[in-house]
């Protein structure tokens, strides 16, 4: 048995294979911020629908995995996101669409784990570079992830101006997001048996 079977990683493969949705993760993003910030925020969920929806058919034509293994979770949050955009269309209560769509997105996870996580998240974990995830403890983790970012995105539509939210929508969310799935992943690995 390898050191890596042992620690439970998924090696090489993992990052091989991620490539290609984190990349294409950073490039929505970033044409999110982009079209927000030369259109308006309405505009930009509404392109970020189209985006998904096309990458959705994408992979489903050509089989090659381009959204990291929620496609349709993805897709339905995003749609929730630019019905919430289009519905308001105020750019106050667009920055707040994403406390909006936080809180249901935590609720779908923390559902998901308290029944042992056999949908988002066994679908999520199959994306990590650990194969000894606990799928149930890693959904309720990526829930409560979920309610704390709702709550930051919360607090940054409310104190900073609508250039200063995108900035940090778009370049410091992200980061913070990373820190705390790396803490969920630690949390969510089952301990190896004797």
């Amino acid at each position: 048995m390898s050191l890596q079977s042992e620690q439970g990683t998924h090696g090489g493969a993992f990052a091989r294979h991620n490539r290609l949705p984190f990349a294409i993760d950073v490039a929505t993003g970033l044409l999110f911020y982009f079209v927000a910030k030369f259109t308006d925020l309405q505009t930009a969920a509404l392109v970020g629908v189209a985006v998904g929806f096309g990458l959705v058919t994408f992979q489903r034509i050509t089989k090659i995995d381009v959204t990291g293994g929620l496609a349709l979770f993805g897709i339905l949050m995003l749609c929730i996101s630019a019905g919430l955009a289009v519905w308001l269309n105020d750019d106050e209560w667009i920055k707040l669409r994403g406390t909006i769509t936080g809180l249901i997105a935590a609720s779908f996870f923390i559902i998901d784990g308290a029944r042992g996580g056999p949908y988002i998240g066994k679908g999520l974990a199959r994306y990590m570079p650990y194969s000894d995830i606990h799928a149930g403890r890693f959904a309720v983790v990526m829930g409560v992830i979920g309610l704390i970012m709702a709550a930051l995105n919360y607090g940054a539509a409310k104190l900073l101006t609508t250039d200063n939210w995108l900035f940090y929508k778009t370049f410091i969310d992200n980061f913070i997001v990373i820190g705390l799935v790396l803490l969920a992943m630690r949390f969510a690995r089952t301990k190896p048996t004797a």
